[in-house]
């Protein structure tokens, strides 16, 4: 007798299990055949990124009924949001900001999940000019940020005060590009920057170029992109059974990458934007690794940190700055019910 399952009973609530029972593995050609998701993410792939671009390219494909995720990468971080929000992408990979911008402007959004926890930006500086943030504060020196009111920007600024510096005493620039803002510290001209931990450490091999902040350590856990849906699109059923299923490869990376090394190592080889990072070795690459897995905690293996208190924390900063009014109702807008059945179906 020949069993045949359509492609409406693999996406039902219990048709995941029904597939692995009759069926086995997934062919890589068959999972091709599925349903592919169409997820906007940030354009380029840093270390940090890696787990969940393997989730998005690779890992999803493993689950039944689903073949590797259309991802659009796009440099405008505004865009990710305003293309969910416009049924042009299923989810979005977004930064917090935009995301929470669109929802008090009316959005009905919610956050699913987090791309990565906390964040591996760091601010680097040229220690032959300066030495401090307060050294910048103190000549009308300049930093370069991807744009005013963004994570970076705020992250910066609560960092500022912190220490007691008036942010109206620095320059601030937009650069949208991690590449031209660390171009432009090496040329001299900005007195510092945002990048990623193995940005900054490949710079130093460069010259005297030194971190002055690490703001994972002054602010604490620091939301920077996270997994978000409109409340519509949520509604349906089978979109439902795709968003735990997106979550579902979303937690199997980050659980392979804090506990094997190799095997995050080969993706990072595969998935990360630069060449230069492709090519480091292990005295380079373990360090990096080490530091998003157990400094930062980058990837917790239940997303135990996508909490409404935790956004709280963190949105007190936008606030504060004038970034966001504040009025989003966390409680709503942050949804684990998704991420809970992923976590139950995992287990």
């Amino acid at each position: 007798m020949t069993i045949r399952l359509s492609r409406r009973h693999l996406l039902g609530a219990g048709g995941a299990g029904l597939a692995a029972t009759f069926l086995g593995p997934v062919p890589r050609a068959l999972a091709q055949e599925g349903r592919v998701l169409k997820i906007n993410t940030l354009a380029s792939t840093a270390a940090v990124n890696v787990p969940m671009q393997w989730a998005l390219q690779k890992g999803i494909q493993t689950f039944p009924g689903y073949g590797p995720a259309e991802v659009r990468p796009t440099a405008k971080t505004p865009q990710i949001a305003q293309e969910v929000i416009a049924g042009a992408a299923d989810l979005g990979d977004a930064d917090v900001a935009s995301t929470f911008s669109a929802i008090e402007a009316g959005a009905d959004l919610r956050v699913i999940g987090l791309s990565y926890s906390n964040t591996s930006q760091v601010i680097v500086s040229n220690a032959d000019t300066v030495t401090s943030l307060e050294d910048i504060a103190a000549k009308g020196g300049t930093i370069a940020v991807n744009s005013i009111g963004d994570f970076m920007y705020v992250m910066l600024a609560g960092v500022l005060k912190k220490r007691g510096i008036d942010i109206t005493t620095i320059n601030f620039i937009e650069m949208g590009s991690s590449g031209d803002r660390a171009r432009a510290l090496v040329a001299g001209r900005v007195d510092a920057v945002p990048m990623h931990i193995e940005q900054a450490a490949a710079l130093a091999k460069q010259g005297n170029y030194q971190v002055l902040v690490t703001p994972s350590e002054e602010l604490g856990n620091w939301f920077s992109a996270v997994i978000m849906a409109t409340g519509s699109w949520l509604e349906d059923d089978a979109n439902k059974a795709a968003a735990v299923t997106l979550l579902k490869s979303v937690l199997t990376s980050f659980r392979k990458t804090n506990s094997d090394y190799d095997w995050y190592k080969a993706q990072l080889q595969d998935l990360a934007s630069s060449k230069d990072l492709k090519a480091e070795g292990d005295d380079f690459l373990r360090p990096v690794w080490e530091t998003l897995c157990t400094k930062i905690g980058a990837f917790p293996d239940n997303m135990e940190t996508l909490t409404p208190d935790a956004f709280a924390a963190n949105l007190a900063y936008y606030k504060d700055l004038g970034a966001l009014q504040g009025t989003a109702d966390l409680s709503k807008v942050i949804d684990r019910t998704y991420l809970e059945q992923a976590i139950k179906e995992l287990a």
